[in-house]
């Protein structure tokens, strides 16, 4: 599972998110939800140039009960 970098909340399946780097961190950048993209940029991180990705969902695809 992925975890947002601001917030600490795992994200959901199929959410989108960004890697952001503050001014200390290595090259890799941390994940940053679009919903704390507004706060890293106020904290003084960069966007990193990568595209936008999402949470994968396969993973849970044994783990969740359908529905319907």
């Amino acid at each position: 599972m992925t975890m947002c970098a601001v917030c600490r909340r795992n994200l959901l399946a199929g959410e989108s998110y960004r890697y952001w780097r503050a001014r200390r961190d290595l090259p890799s950048g941390r994940v940053v939800c679009f919903l704390c993209e507004s706060e890293a940029a106020r904290e003084g991180w960069m966007r990193d140039p990568r595209r936008p990705s999402h949470e994968n969902a396969v993973g849970l695809r044994n783990s969740v009960r359908r529905v319907a």
